[in-house]
């Protein structure tokens, strides 16, 4: 046994030496020598969004790798007849029987000039004769539409073996006969949010990740360029004002921001544009916190800048916010709000379920009113997001709404497709979307606007409109404090009443309060986003605060006269003009009505002055007058203009030598009464005569 053991091993070492003197560099095994196989890979670059049939159906496929020896293979199954049928078609599952199949080996295919090869998927007309070398696709019958599920392979004849697939849909016209009418087209109403978390950080400093969003191929960038070429498919755009101010304030030293902005409001010249507010909120967690007001000013302020950004009067009717509750959809209607965009997520479950996908609007009732309000569809939204190719998503989306249409052809209905606030499209993706809905048979792109205006509401059997509710909304906690920002935005209107309305600090200090009331970092991160905004501006008006120097505490003034003037110095540090309020407390010190300082432009209130101090030093001097000598001490307080700041305070001593009115005429009053007893007693004296003295006995 040792023996074979030994003369083991020994083979063993031969084989592994041999081993590592074939593999290369040093590299033993197999696998140093060997060349990976070249990946290959199959996808759909392009397609039509519907065919007549009688037509030829160009599939352009991207194929890389060696594809000598295979085939690519279409398998046609038949018609989908529902939207439950269509959803599980997606994946592969119950594609129903074939009814054509065709194929052509790989290396043969043309080459696209726009790249990729072309696959033909060659169509028969039902009103000729049957062609061998066509493929008969069969309609549902009483229509002339069908969507066919079709299996695109890239397989090994000899084998069997599926190499590659994927699945798509075709969506076929069968040409009109007799005149018969297609059906009413399916209006769709495609909503773009365009907009950004918030652009900078709490530093004030630009993030990267929104100089990357409106840079050459940024996110923003991309939507901007397609919406402005959307020819003549409409959109509903739904800029971000505080995302679009930032953007603008970019281009100034940017030109690819500059293109961009340009863009969107050439966009915006032909295209709806929807309001909202300022930056992304959760109103129900505003709400909640007691800043249900500041909700409303965030939507005030938003209508003001993409006003003032795109130079176009905004769509103050209809909403997309969400989340939405009852108090919210309240304080929305005060503002003008009729119209609503929901999720189904937001509402409470219809009974029975539909038979048909909704595609009509619907009476919201909130709190004893009622507003019109369209349901999303977010299956088919769901379809342009994932990481299937572009034109494999496209297609999907396209067949998808061509499936709706087929649901009720002749009557008037709509969807409303709502893209995610980060959506990131590819080109190819808006490009294939927005060629497929111009001059689509069965689909008819409309604003918001058009579709509430065009497509009736629902209604029940007996006429009567279809009312649905808000389901309930548990609002998580807001990321901000409410104590820290009413006190910070205390602050800093106390602030604004000082400087100049255009100050730097002013400005960015109420852009930053609007930003601290976000939702787009939720829980903890955005608590410390919220709060350290709301540190930055208090750390802000603290500095400036702190630029302006009072004499300090601890001086001792001199008043020589009942009526004088107290001067003192102020240093303003700032570099800017600013307006305080001056006031001072003190039991024998009195400032006369209508008394005019000297060294600075002032107007009195009561015991104070209010007054603008240019930059550097100025030298104050106030009008007082004395009640009484002595020592006694002054306190002085400079706050802002509406007196909620403190921007310094100091305590004086203040020394009178003036002896007052009373105090002479008393002194004088005194001496004069001294001399007359004096005079009156010499002479009693005087008169008195002499007695004798006499010795007591």
């Amino acid at each position: 046994m040792r023996r074979l053991a030994g003369r083991a091993g020994a083979l063993l070492a031969v084989l592994l030496f041999a081993g590592l003197a074939a593999a290369p560099n040093g590299t033993a095994g197999a696998a140093g020598t060997r060349a990976a196989p070249t990946a290959r890979r199959f996808a759909l670059l392009e397609q039509p969004a519907f065919v007549t049939l009688g037509s030829d159906v160009l599939l352009r496929l991207s194929i890389t790798g060696p594809v000598a020896g295979l085939d690519v293979r279409a398998t046609v199954h038949s018609a989908i007849t529902s939207r439950t049928a269509f959803e599980r078609s997606m994946t592969g599952d119950r594609l129903g029987s074939t009814v054509a199949s065709t194929s052509a080996a790989a290396d043969s295919l043309p080459t696209a000039a726009s790249g990729g090869r072309v696959f033909t998927l060659r169509l028969q007309d039902p009103n000729l004769p049957r062609d061998s070398s066509r493929l008969r696709l069969q309609v549902p019958r009483g229509t002339r539409t069908g969507v066919f599920p079709v299996e695109v392979e890239l397989r090994d004849p000899e084998s069997g073996d599926r190499i590659s697939d994927f699945v798509t849909h075709l969506v076929a016209v069968a040409p009109a006969t007799d005149g018969a009418p297609l059906g009413e087209p399916l209006n769709v109403s495609w909503i773009w949010p365009i907009t950004a978390d918030p652009a900078t950080a709490p530093d004030g400093k630009v993030r990267p990740a929104f100089l990357r969003a409106i840079g050459e191929d940024g996110r923003l960038s991309l939507l901007a360029s397609a919406a402005s070429r959307s020819g003549d498919v409409p959109l509903t755009l739904v800029p971000g004002p505080e995302t679009l101010e930032s953007w603008a304030q970019r281009a100034k030293i940017d030109p690819v921001a500059n293109a961009g902005v340009l863009a969107l409001r050439a966009a915006a010249r032909t295209q709806q544009v929807l309001s909202g507010p300022y930056v992304g909120i959760d109103m129900p967690s505003l709400e909640r916190a007691g800043l249900g007001e500041e909700a409303s000013l965030e939507l005030n302020q938003g209508a003001v800048v993409l006003g003032n950004v795109l130079g176009k009067r905004l769509d103050s009717r209809t909403t997309t916010e969400a989340p939405l509750d009852p108090s919210t959809l309240t304080r929305l209607q005060l503002g003008g709000v009729d119209r609503a965009v929901v999720s189904p997520r937001e509402l409470v479950a219809p009974e029975p379920v539909p038979q048909f996908t909704p595609s009509r609007p619907f009476t919201l009732q909130n709190a004893g009113k009622q507003i019109a309000a369209y349901q999303t569809d977010e299956g088919l939204t769901a379809l342009l997001i994932g990481k299937s190719p572009p034109a494999l998503r496209a297609a999907h989306f396209l067949a998808g709404l061509a499936v709706v249409a087929i649901e009720q052809p002749n009557q008037t209905r709509g969807l409303v497709i709502e893209m995610p606030q980060h959506w990131n499209p590819e080109q190819a993706l808006l490009d294939a979307v927005l060629a497929g809905l111009d001059n689509n048979p069965l689909l008819a792109p409309v604003t918001l606007d058009e579709i509430f205006d065009h497509v009736p509401l629902e209604q029940q059997r007996r006429s009567a409109p279809v009312v649905r509710e808000l389901a309930p909304v548990n609002p998580v906690a807001a990321t901000v404090n409410p104590g820290h920002f009413r006190s910070t935005r205390d602050h800093l209107s106390a602030y604004k009443s000082t400087v100049p309305a255009n100050d730097p600090l002013a400005v960015s200090g109420d852009r930053s309060l609007l930003i601290s009331l976000t939702s787009a970092w939720p829980g903890a991160a955005g608590r410390r986003a919220s709060t350290a905004r709301l540190d930055a501006i208090d750390a802000g008006i603290k500095g400036f605060s702190n630029l302006i120097e009072t004499p300090p505490s601890g001086l001792t003034v001199t008043l020589t006269s009942r009526q004088a003037e107290l001067p003192l110095s102020f240093n303003n540090q700032t570099g800017r003009p600013v307006r305080v309020q001056i006031r001072f407390e003190s039991e024998k010190l009195e400032f006369p009505a209508g008394s005019t300082p000297d060294g600075a432009t002032c107007t009195q209130s009561g015991s104070g002055f209010t007054c603008n101090l240019p930059p550097r030093n100025t030298t104050i001097r106030f009008p007082v007058e004395t009640r009484a000598s002595g020592t006694f001490p002054l306190q002085m307080t400079v706050t802002s203009e509406d007196g909620k700041l403190t921007l310094g305070s100091a305590r004086y001593t203040v020394r009178s030598t003036v002896v007052s009115g009373v105090g002479v005429f008393l002194t004088i009053g005194a001496g004069v009464f001294l001399a007359i007893w004096w005079i009156t007693h010499w002479r009693r004296s005087r008169r008195q005569p002499i007695r004798p003295a006499t010795l007591a006995t």
